[in-house]
């Protein structure tokens, strides 16, 4: 009996030890999925980790082209613009023919349009519509056109661009919306510059007063006396010295405040020029490129 029982207790502890010993098999799936959930978690260089890791063990499987675009996707969220590009481009390059390729080549317009860099995300949508004029993705990279020209300050081209969507595709109503606000564009208040620092060269201080800074004035203004009245009044004492370099400093002062009514003309206007974008941007949901289904597509902002 107590034979038996032994017997059967090593058959167990056996059976328990193999379990054990038996490693746990990787998979192109399972890696992917890890770092999906990294991703997800927004730890984009340890995802990047296991993305790769599908690259090394499984270059071959299906799985391979997601972990690329995944890559380049985790570089954009981690504000690599550079190595993000990069990344896209060369998905974009080696599948031009695949749903990857193409949608790689229009997060290089995404990418750029993240950063900012809205001359060169023109270029990238440009490029995508011109390689694919009948994907749906195509009246998004036209949407975004739009934004970009009018970001530059080109509101003409980002009129026609809006215009451009097609009467079929679910953005043509916002297309033809947008086109009509950015019609508003050149009817913003702005400043001239040039009256501005002629005003500020005739009297200093009225340049900025003129472009709605005040304070700006008022130091403009003292500044300028102070030096003016010093350099004359130590003149009139018989102090030349130190009335030529009084007068000096006011030359300079006079010159700076002739370009600061200028350099302020043009921030007012690149004020109200970005308060009318954010204030479409909000109206109209900027950031939400949309796939054929309606859905968001995954960019910067976006959910994926």
């Amino acid at each position: 009996m107590i034979r038996t029982i032994v017997a059967i207790l090593l058959i167990f502890a056996c059976s328990v030890g193999a379990a054990f010993a038996s490693p746990l098999q990787l998979t192109a799936e399972s890696a992917l999925s890890f770092g999906d959930h990294l991703f997800d978690q927004g730890d984009y260089y340890r995802a990047i980790s296991e993305y790769e890791r599908v690259l090394y063990f499984f270059p071959a499987e299906p799985a391979a082209k997601a972990a690329q675009y995944k890559i380049a996707l985790s570089y954009l969220k981690g504000e690599k613009w550079g190595v993000a590009v990069e990344k896209f481009r060369t998905l974009a390059g080696r599948h031009p023919d695949e749903e990857t390729g193409r949608k790689a080549l229009f997060m290089v317009g995404e990418t750029y349009f993240a950063k900012k860099d809205h001359a060169s995300a023109l270029a990238a949508y440009q490029e995508f519509v011109s390689r694919y004029p009948q994907e749906s993705q195509s009246d998004e990279a036209r949407m975004k056109m739009g934004w970009c020209y009018l970001s530059q300050g080109q509101w003409e081209q980002g009129a026609g661009a809006f215009r451009g969507i097609p009467r079929e595709s679910a953005r043509h109503e916002d297309g033809q919306r947008l086109a009509a606000a950015a019609g508003e564009f050149p009817l913003l208040p702005r400043k001239s510059p040039s009256l501005a620092a002629g005003l500020s060269a005739v009297l200093p201080g009225a340049g900025q007063l003129y472009v709605e800074r005040p304070r700006d004035a008022a130091i403009t203004v003292l500044l300028n006396g102070l030096f003016l009245w010093g350099g004359l009044e130590a003149i009139h004492r018989g102090n030349n010295l130190a009335g030529g370099i009084l007068l000096g400093f006011e030359s300079g002062w006079y010159v700076g405040n002739i370009y600061n009514a200028a350099s302020s003309a043009h921030k007012y206007n690149r004020s109200r020029e970005r308060d009318f974008i954010d204030k479409l941007q909000g109206e109209f949901g900027m950031s939400l490129s949309r796939n054929e289904s309606g859905n968001p597509l995954l960019a910067l902002t976006f959910r994926y």
